[in-house]
């Protein structure tokens, strides 16, 4: 199987389009459609159906499409690895972080780091904690930063703090406090619930006896970005981490919506793979145990 057929099969279906998958991979449409037709030559089975709406995996492209994330990671790991190998670079350091603390939260502390170890080259990719997981249990990834925490007999946790999320709306927004009543008023614009906090909206809403199959949700995003660009424009509301909202918060944006003291709390871990020994990892894990919290954005 060629590893660049089932890139192009990938970028294909996660953007439910052949000329947007085209674009990103700097090739012709007719050259992906023909990249798709040889990994279905491989497998010997049909992967996408293609409708007036875009394209979309079939029951066996949805299965290659679990599977061709994880292997196009370790494979882009292990290029990068052994570029770095043959450049006598062995200290590089991989790093896989849930999105809302990846996007918002590492960016300042790895700063800091690479001012303390110039010697590092840290790469770092965004996924959603079910595949951070698997990549630090598969080796594939030296780091991973999950919501929650998760041990097994090869997988060290440590933790980060409890962290907060709000409801919140445009900075124009005129109620600052609702009752759980008026929340099924308005849009409401929620995180894809392939991310971990989406979890957590749901069990404390329902633990407010609030089931979030009554909001009028007008989309999921697995964006917490587009989620803020919704909100901002006035369309509705929406449930996000602190930590991802502060600037917004400082420039008025965005505003917090107090509801009856519903309050949603979660926490962030790191986890690594203890049976795998690297130097750049333990000293990345030294830097977060002594003061990388700190650094936190």
């Amino acid at each position: 199987m060629n590893i660049e057929n089932l890139r192009a099969f990938y970028k294909t279906v996660y953007y439910k389009s052949i000329s947007s998958a085209a674009r990103e991979l700097y090739l012709s449409q007719p050259a992906i459609s023909q990249q798709i037709k040889a990994l279905e030559k491989d497998l010997k089975a049909t992967l996408l159906k293609r409708t007036n709406r875009g394209v979309f995996p079939t029951p066996a492209g949805e299965l290659v499409y679990q599977y061709a994330e994880r292997i196009l990671n370790l494979y882009d790991n292990m290029v990068k690895d052994l570029e770095c190998c043959q450049n006598n670079c062995i200290n590089r350091l991989t790093i896989s972080a849930c999105p809302t603390i990846g996007q918002y939260a590492l960016p300042c502390t790895l700063h800091e780091f690479k001012r303390r170890y110039k010697n590092i080259t840290v790469h770092v990719e965004h996924n959603f904690t079910p595949e951070v997981i698997y990549n630090v249990k598969e080796g594939g990834i030296d780091i991973g930063f999950i919501e929650g925490c998760y041990v097994d007999e090869n997988i060290s946790c440590i933790p980060l703090g409890d962290f907060k999320m709000h409801f919140v709306a445009s900075g124009n927004w005129e109620e600052k406090s609702l009752s759980k009543n008026k929340l099924l008023r308005y849009n409401f614009f929620i995180i894809h619930r392939k991310c971990a906090l989406r979890k957590i909206i749901e069990e404390t809403l329902l633990a407010h006896e609030i089931d979030i199959k009554k909001l009028k949700i007008e989309m999921e995003f697995p964006s917490i970005e587009s989620i803020k660009s919704s909100v901002a424009a006035g369309h509705g509301l929406s449930i996000l981490p602190y930590i991802a909202i502060k600037k917004e918060l400082y420039t008025k944006t965005l505003s917090i919506v107090e509801v009856e003291g519903i309050e949603f709390n979660y926490s962030y871990s790191l986890i690594y793979n203890k049976k795998i020994y690297k130097k750049s990892k333990m000293d990345f894990i030294d830097f977060i145990k002594n003061n990388g919290k700190d650094f936190f954005c």
